[in-house]
């Protein structure tokens, strides 16, 4: 498996950016509330977190030889851990324009401090996911079979 890249996660974010702008313009069009998620997202937001970082520790004492975790239950939570990092970073990109506009059109307000929020709790879930993959790498293995690991760099 590859690790994460950040020009990838980049490109997510970017991707995010332009349909959270088209929607606040659209949803600005139509006199709506802008496209913000609410507090409540904090909520699922951390819950996946605190299950991909809990995860990760367990793969990491497993190859310490402190547990026992099955390859295959770390190399899905390698996979989980990759598509936290890129859900938050769409996440903190959905948020970005939201950010940047209605901070420039009326200061600090309500709205603007939500995206704030959860532009940064996008950021955390991708430095979560960034953690949890080095806690994911296992060592190679004795046989001379393979000699793969689940992270290859």
């Amino acid at each position: 498996m590859s690790k994460l890249k950040a020009v990838s996660l980049l490109w997510c974010l970017l991707a995010g950016a332009a349909a959270g702008w088209l929607a606040l313009r659209l949803f600005e069009a139509l006199g709506r509330l802008s496209p913000v998620l609410d507090y409540s997202a904090l909520y699922s937001l951390g819950a996946v977190c605190a299950v991909v970082l809990f995860l990760g520790i367990r793969v990491k004492l497993s190859t310490l030889g402190k547990g026992h975790f099955e390859p295959i239950a770390a190399a899905r939570t390698l996979v989980l851990a990759q598509a936290s990092a890129y859900a938050g970073a769409a996440i903190a990109g959905w948020h970005l324009p939201a950010l940047l506009i209605l901070w420039t059109a009326a200061g600090f307000s309500p709205t603007v401090t939500r995206a704030l929020v959860l532009l940064g709790a996008g950021l955390v879930m991708v430095a979560v996911g960034y953690i949890v993959q080095h806690l994911c790498k296992l060592p190679p293995e004795d046989t001379d079979d393979s000699t793969s690991s689940v992270v290859t760099e």
